[in-house]
């Protein structure tokens, strides 16, 4: 079966993805995604499917995944089940992140060659995973800056630590590639009109060359959402970075981004923040006040 392309969208503010799977709600398929991923399971059994490996993992497995590579961890906890809720700490970021020329540098070389490696996959030991685990704990709950500080902990250590490779070096995934390139032109669409209050699914299907209802079924299967729920993801996401980074007031945010009223915005932001667009700007200025005292 081909693997399912995962479009990832990194919360406002930070390039840096990091959750407990045990608070996402999503079916667990067999997926892969351009971003490095490091997953740590504190504790709990299952089968971890990495490119062509196929191995049980049971307590502290730490296992670094590279760009692109097929993967799906199912637990015996939630096996049969369309949402597996089973605790792992998740780290995701792109290639891109760190830069060729901080990636070519002498200081970086141990790190650039734990992430060429990183291809197969790469599993390490449950001490390993233990120190590494707890730094990802803490990451949770960091800043923006902070957790790409810690990131860059995590891949120096985890450089110096012995591990083993997952997949075999002969492991060549074969994507549907010319779908994937669909899938990116249609989110380079998307991110070009976002703030365009009148772009639809019709006008994006239009620009995909498929019918409303055959992009539809696309764009659910590659990216786990529909096109509007991905929509309204980035214009919260760029309508938290204003109203954290500016002083414009909500109603011209609201409208700045793509919203056509108020209430629609209002109901938005809450469902994907859990807070009103006022309390996000008024939480997110107390923490810069007590910050700078």
């Amino acid at each position: 079966m081909n693997p399912t392309f995962e479009k990832l969208i990194p919360p406002a503010g930070t390039s840096i993805r990091c959750f407990d799977r045990s608070d996402i709600n999503q079916p667990a398929t067999w997926h892969y995604h351009p971003e490095f991923e490091l997953t740590y399971v504190p504790g709990g059994t299952g089968t971890r499917f990495v490119g062509d490996s196929i191995e049980s993992y049971s307590d502290h497995d730490l296992v670094l995944l590279g760009s692109n590579l097929p993967h799906h961890w199912s637990s015996d906890e939630y096996r049969g089940e369309v949402y597996d809720r089973h605790k792992a700490l998740v780290l995701q970021f792109p290639p891109d992140l760190l830069g060729e020329h901080l990636r070519r540098s002498p200081e970086f070389s141990v790190v650039d060659g734990l992430l060429l490696r990183s291809q197969q996959g790469l599993h390490f030991s449950s001490d390993a995973a233990v120190r590494i685990g707890n730094i990802m704990a803490h990451m949770l709950d960091e800043s923006p800056f902070d957790r790409l500080i810690s990131l860059l902990r995590c891949l120096r250590d985890l450089a110096t630590m012995r591990c083993r490779s997952l997949a075999s070096e002969s492991y060549s995934p074969q994507f549907q590639r010319r779908l994937q390139s669909r899938l990116h032109s249609v989110c380079r669409f998307i991110d070009e009109h976002l703030t365009d209050a009148t772009l639809s699914q019709t006008m994006i299907a239009d620009q995909a060359g498929m019918t409303p209802s055959a992009f539809c079924r696309f764009f659910r299967g590659a990216t786990q959402r529909t096109v509007t729920r991905y929509i309204n993801e980035l214009r919260v996401g760029m309508a938290s970075r204003l109203l954290i980074e500016t002083d414009r007031s909500i109603l011209d945010i609201c409208l700045a981004v793509g919203f056509e009223n108020s209430s629609n915005f209002n109901r938005r932001f809450r469902q994907f923040r859990n807070m009103s667009p006022r309390e996000y700007r008024s939480r997110y200025r107390d923490v810069a006040r007590r910050v700078a005292v």
